[in-house]
C-alpha cells in the first residue's frame, strides 16, 4: 500500500475521534420538565470541549441554539464550568449582545448566577419566565458574550413544553 493510500485509510479511521477532540461537537443541556408544577430544569456546562475557544454553553455559541420556555414557568438553571476561564449565566432582554453590562438589567429577577471558577466549579439560580419575548442567555465575564458565548431564549404563551434546539 502506498503512502497516500495509507494516509487516506488512517484519516478515515481517525476522523470521528479527531472531530470529537476538536471541540466541535455540541452536548445539549439536560432539559427536564414537570408540567404539573410548571418547572423546567436546565443543566448548562460552560466551556464544554473547548468549542469557540471555550466560550460556550454545552458546546453551543453565537446563538446556535434556543431554549424555549412556556410563559409563567419556573426555570431552574445549574451551571458547571468545564473550561479554563471563569464564566457566569445571565438572561438579558433582546437579541443584540450588549457591549456595556453596567447598563444592562436582567430580563427576570434572579436570572443570573454568580461568576464561577474554572475546573468544575458550579452555581445555580431559579427564576420565573413571566414575560413573553426573545432573550439572550450569555456570559458577562470580560468580553465572553461579545466573542460568542451566548445562546437564545424564547418565552412564549403558545408553547406547552420547554425545548432546547
Amino acid at each position: 500500500m502506498n503512502r497516500l493510500a495509507l494516509s487516506a485509510v488512517l484519516l478515515t479511521a481517525l476522523a470521528p475521534a479527531l472531530a470529537q477532540s476538536s471541540g466541535t461537537t455540541s452536548a445539549p443541556p439536560t432539559v427536564t420538565s414537570r408540567s404539573a408544577s410548571k418547572t423546567v430544569q436546565v443543566a448548562f456546562v460552560a466551556g464544554h470541549a473547548g468549542h469557540n475557544g471555550g466560550l460556550n454553553y454545552n458546546g453551543d455559541a453565537k446563538g446556535e441554539k434556543t431554549l424555549t420556555v412556556p410563559l409563567g414557568w419556573t426555570v431552574e438553571v445549574s451551571l458547571s464550568n468545564a473550561g479554563k476561564m471563569p464564566h457566569d449565566f445571565a438572561v438579558v432582554a433582546g437579541t443584540a449582545v450588549p457591549t456595556d453590562f453596567s447598563k444592562v438589567r436582567l430580563a427576570f429577577p434572579n436570572a443570573a448566577t454568580s461568576v464561577i471558577a474554572p475546573g468544575g466549579a458550579a452555581a445555580a439560580t431559579r427564576f420565573v419566565a413571566n414575560r413573553p419575548g426573545t432573550y439572550l442567555i450569555l456570559c458577562r465575564v470580560g468580553r465572553h458574550a461579545q466573542n460568542g458565548m451566548y445562546v437564545k431564549m424564547t418565552v412564549s404563551n403558545s408553547v406547552k413544553a420547554p425545548t432546547y434546539r
